[in-house]
């Protein structure tokens, strides 16, 4: 009867820390400047990378200030690619959603641009 209480209460503390790992990088993102964009994989669905000078998190372990954006459609990697790009050329912030950790790169779920 005790050790089946130990291992119910070591269940629930390790599912309690494995969520709260996991929705740690769960959060908004606000005032990102963009300092460069990458896209670092030549393919038809590739994520393009967003580099910032001011936000940083710790995907990876490390200090990183690199945000990772996927698209599943092509017509909505370009009109999140444009808005990145008109970001950083005319000196906008953006706020960002992101959801989850991919190496080093903290991953964008939705983007919007601010002055």
């Amino acid at each position: 009867m005790y050790w089946a209480f130990l291992n119910k209460l070591w269940l629930v503390f390790t599912l309690l820390f494995v969520s709260s790992l996991s929705y740690a990088a769960l959060y908004d993102v606000r005032g990102l400047k963009v300092d460069a964009i990458a896209q670092l994989e030549d393919d038809e669905e590739a994520p393009f990378d967003i580099l910032a000078s001011n936000k940083r998190h710790k995907c990876g372990g490390k200090s990183s200030n690199r945000f990772r954006v996927y698209s599943e459609f092509n017509i909505v990697s370009e009109r999140r690619f444009s808005m990145v790009m008109n970001a950083m050329t005319h000196g906008y912030s953006l706020s960002i959603s992101t959801h989850g950790c991919e190496g080093s790169a903290l991953l964008v779920e939705r983007i919007r641009v601010s002055r």
